[in-house]
């Protein structure tokens, strides 16, 4: 009969091996975690356009250094300065050499029939200061002058209306120098033909 001893020796292997299959045992493995980066969007707004409201300068005038309003100017001179920009003189009657602010209503030469462009220049002392508007008007005409402010009346049309017979009425504005600019002294009426009136 076998001994004990024989027997745990022959037994010893075989138990190994079965330690060594359970160790092997195919186990679950733990999941791998997914790591999602987020996206992120930043969404980026330009701001909207500024609106700009353009307002029409009302006069054309401006001057870098003050004239001297006492400067001599004679009409002959001041007409040469309308010559330049193309238009004559309407009436000299406007034109008093003695006040530090001057003006001379000047008609432009030429242009369609039916037509008529007329523009006010300002003087300080000798000095050309510049015109009423930028745009010209059909009917200027010079009502008071005294010292710094000239007042135009402006006749107004109605869309049928001719040139020499404005029945739209009529606007007074003021012009003041104030030693710098010329400034009006209330709103100009519009130019633009579809106005109804205009001063065209």
């Amino acid at each position: 009969m076998p001994s004990r001893r024989r027997i745990l020796s022959a037994l010893a292997p075989a138990a190994l091996a079965l330690l060594a299959l359970a160790g092997c045992g195919g186990g679950d493995k733990p999941a791998s975690a997914q790591v999602t980066t987020p996206t992120v969007t930043r969404t980026v707004t330009s701001p909207s356009p500024t609106a700009t409201t353009t307002t029409p300068a009302a006069t054309s005038t401006a001057s870098a250094t003050a004239p001297n309003p006492s400067a001599p100017l004679s009409l002959h001179a001041a007409e040469q300065v309308l010559a330049a920009h193309g238009y004559s003189t309407l009436s000299e009657r406007d034109w008093r050499p003695d006040q530090p602010l001057k003006v001379v209503v000047g008609v432009a030469a030429g242009g369609a029939a039916g037509t008529r462009r007329e523009l006010a220049f300002f003087f300080v002392g000798a000095t050309f200061i510049g015109t009423d508007t930028k745009d010209p008007s059909g009917q200027i005409a010079v009502t008071a002058q005294s010292g710094g402010s000239v007042t135009l009346t402006y006749g107004l049309y109605r869309s049928s209306d001719s040139i020499d017979a404005p029945t739209g009425g009529s606007a007074d504005v003021t012009y003041r120098w104030t030693g710098t600019r010329l400034v009006p002294q209330g709103p100009i009426p519009s130019a633009a033909p579809a106005a109804s009136p205009s001063r065209r």
